[in-house]
């Protein structure tokens, strides 16, 4: 099995996000977008940080560096003119993954047992965080509203047809994984990895503008 990491915690600090900014001044409007987008870099990090300091207690190592994703996302509501340039460096320098190689030299057994304890520090996170069952519900109807909106709607259906240019065909949903890359994943054969990893490329490319339009109407 071959698990997209930076995704699964770009899809955890999102949610994080949410929880502390829905109702709250933070997630007004920010007239100075810049500074708003070096916020979400330290609370990126800080997140990281927490995830690693869970996963050293369980024995497991974890590397807390900022993912390219995490980079991107954080400034996807600047305008491509006023991103600085070391933030551009940044992005250029940045891996796609700070834990891919150490998963590269893990068996799949130990891979899905590293991702469950992942999702497990994960999810006490986000439970410490996110207020209990009614900051949870404030998050999915903010999620939900952002989702629905014309913006996000019309990205999404940007990421389809890229996707589509790509040879596969999704949901307008871009967390949801067509069911035959979901079974290469628990694959081991060549053609399995390769589909996995093919699929992988087009959709750290495809999902960007939809990831830019959400956390837009999400965040302001």
């Amino acid at each position: 099995m071959r698990i997209r990491s930076a995704g699964v915690l770009v899809g955890i600090t999102a949610t994080l996000i949410v929880s502390q900014l829905v109702g709250s001044a933070f997630a007004e409007p920010k007239p100075d977008p810049t500074a708003h987008a070096r916020e979400l870099l330290v609370f990126y990090g800080k997140t990281n940080q927490w995830l690693a300091t869970c996963m050293n207690g369980k024995g497991l190592e974890f590397h807390p560096g900022l993912a390219k994703a995490d980079v991107i996302d954080a400034y996807s509501s600047v305008p491509e003119s006023e991103v600085p340039e070391k933030i551009r460096t940044q992005i250029a320098s940045t891996p796609d993954d700070p834990n891919e190689p150490l998963m590269a030299t893990m068996s799949p057994q130990a891979q899905a047992a590293w991702s469950g304890a992942v999702n497990d520090c994960s999810a006490q996170l986000e439970e410490e965080k996110s207020g209990g069952a009614e900051g949870r519900a404030r998050v999915a109807q903010a999620q939900r509203a952002a989702a629905a909106s014309p913006e996000v709607q019309a990205a999404a259906r940007t990421y389809v047809a890229c996707m589509g240019g790509q040879g596969f065909t999704v949901d307008s949903d871009p967390f949801l994984v067509p069911q035959h890359v979901a079974e290469a994943e628990h694959g081991s054969s060549a053609a399995e990895i390769a589909l996995e990893d093919r699929y992988d490329a087009a959709w750290r490319t495809c999902v960007q503008p939809y990831q830019q339009a959400f956390d837009k109407k999400l965040y302001g």
